[in-house]
């Protein structure tokens, strides 16, 4: 009998779907049963590497649909677009028009859009809003994209969700990946044994991608690139293999865990622990009290109040961090959990050597609490609320009474503010006003924010005119200030900036020590 001969690229592929070793995952029959109901939307959902695409391409064949009837297009091509009836005319070839497009849609049985998440957020909302209307008159879309849920793609809508059918393809099980793996020990005549077989099952923590490129790498290994003439097996050990694979993975992640490991100035690394602590776990949850205990448990009892309140602020905007670091596919914290949402992510994580993350990571000012601390009389308060918040904006860390109540709460003011203003900040902004001077308060910070700058060699108070300029003892008229009668909020912002940028640490424990002259 003779054998057929394959490429090894033709068997495993992590890259391009092999019909080889396609396994139909539970849901592609329920996906088939969708699609083929006259008049349902369907979505398709799921992390990159799930294999979308091949299902999707399997049920519609399954479902008896011509290709020729189907119109498919990826939304990659249309990032930029900001309707929907802009990339619809423009793969249509028509008219960007209402009707133009509807007219030429009818024409199909159904429109596919591969990567629909792609598609800007206005234009998915206005796809969203017309699904009813099209499928009331014939229009039938099939949807397939990465997101957590197809809300994130099409929103949230009642009367939407009678009228779309929306599947979620995520990790599939032990007994799939098994299968798999022998259909390709079938087409290249090999036989992996059965420690390679499970040390495999078990790393690629159910992505169908990431399986595919173990067998890939170990059939590599092994120096089978193509059908064995004889039956070989494949033995290897995958600790070998797999760091190799994970690598292949840094362009997609490796620049964003050094964004997020960034975090907003967190003085005690807090965001670099958060993620030591995720990639540590054994599964794709992480829930409050481990993260807590990675972070502040480990701190030195006299330094925990702090830590404690930096773990805290971390968490406050780790959801909106993770978004701007481009992990918002792949990560989520929510319900006080930090779920890992892509299996892929959570294979890079388990083999990554995190050195290479924490070395590309350089926080801004590790040894103060604060980048700048604002001194003010409390009637200036409304626009010095609005200016913190301007430096907030740009991630600057600011000392401000507001916003740590809780950490003042109980404790001697006097004895706290003076640590603040003298050796936890980098810099002191004075909010100078006629008021300033006449606060018994703001007086008593000034002298300590004073007596801090006489131990330092470089500027540490920042005087900023938020009114009419007031004499105050021992400030010099020649003083350099700024106002916010002559520069607007955000360009005195930017100027912090430039100051945090340029300054050079002190040790505050050294500053302690230091003797004014």
């Amino acid at each position: 009998m003779t054998r057929d001969v394959y490429q090894l690229a033709q068997v495993f592929n992590e890259s391009q779907a092999s019909g080889i070793t396609y396994v139909a995952p539970a849901e592609a029959q329920r996906l088939k049963g969708s699609l083929m109901t006259p008049g349902k939307h369907v979505t398709l959902v799921g992390p990159s590497g799930s294999g979308k695409s091949t299902v999707a391409e399997r049920a519609l064949a399954a479902a008896g649909f011509d290709a020729d009837r189907i119109l498919s297009f990826n939304a990659r091509a249309h990032t930029s677009a900001q309707s929907i009836f802009t990339v619809l005319g423009a793969e249509l070839g028509v008219g960007r028009t209402v009707k133009a497009v509807e007219q030429g849609l009818r024409d199909f049985d159904l429109i596919k859009i591969e990567d629909v998440h792609r598609l800007s957020l206005k234009a998915r909302t206005q796809l969203a809003s017309r699904l009813k209307l099209w499928h009331e008159s014939g229009i039938r879309l099939f949807m397939i994209g990465i997101a957590k849920t197809s809300d994130a793609i099409l929103g949230h809508d009642p009367e939407l969700a009678i009228r779309n059918d929306t599947w979620y393809l995520g990790t599939q099980s032990d007994t799939f990946m098994d299968a798999l793996m022998t259909q390709g020990e079938r087409a290249l005549n090999i036989r992996f044994d059965d420690a390679t077989r499970g040390a495999a099952i078990r790393a690629a923590r159910g992505s169908p991608s990431i399986f595919q490129a173990i067998c890939r790498a170990a059939c590599v290994e092994a120096d089978v690139m193509r059908t064995a003439a004889e039956p070989q097996q494949v033995a290897i050990d995958l600790a070998v293999v797999t760091p190799q694979i994970a690598k292949q993975f840094d362009g997609r992640y490796i620049r964003s865990l050094v964004h997020l490991t960034q975090g907003r100035r967190s003085v005690h690394d807090v965001y670099f622990k958060l993620v030591q602590r995720a990639a540590a776990s054994p599964g794709f949850r992480t829930a409050y009290k481990e993260l807590e205990a990675a972070v502040v448990g480990i701190a030195d009892p006299a330094d925990r109040g702090r830590v404690r309140s930096a773990f805290n602020r971390a968490i406050d905007v780790l959801p909106t961090l993770i978004e701007e670091s481009g992990l918002n596919e792949t990560l989520t914290y929510e319900h006080r959990t930090l779920r890992i949402d892509d299996p892929a992510f959570r294979f890079y994580l388990d083999h990554l050597d995190l050195t290479r993350v924490s070395s590309g990571v350089v926080p801004r000012r590790r040894r103060y609490e604060y980048d700048v601390a604002v001194s003010f009389a409390g009637n200036d308060r409304p626009v010095v609320d609005k200016f913190v918040e301007v430096l907030e904006e740009r991630h600057i860390k600011v000392f401000y009474d507001y916003n740590q109540q809780a950490e003042l709460w109980g404790k001697d003011l006097r004895r706290g503010l003076a640590r603040i203003y003298g050796e936890q900040a980098q810099f002191m902004i004075i909010c100078l006003s006629d008021d300033y001077p006449e606060r018994d308060w703001t007086t008593f910070e000034y002298e300590v924010g004073r007596n801090a700058a006489s131990k330092r060699t470089e500027e540490y108070l920042l005087p900023l005119l938020v009114g009419n300029r007031p004499p105050i003892v021992g400030l010099p008229a020649t003083f350099g200030f700024l106002s916010l009668q002559d520069q607007p909020m955000e360009k005195v912002a930017d100027f912090v900036l430039e100051k945090l940028a340029s300054a050079q640490e002190i040790s505050p424990s050294a500053l302690r020590l230091r003797r004014a002259p």
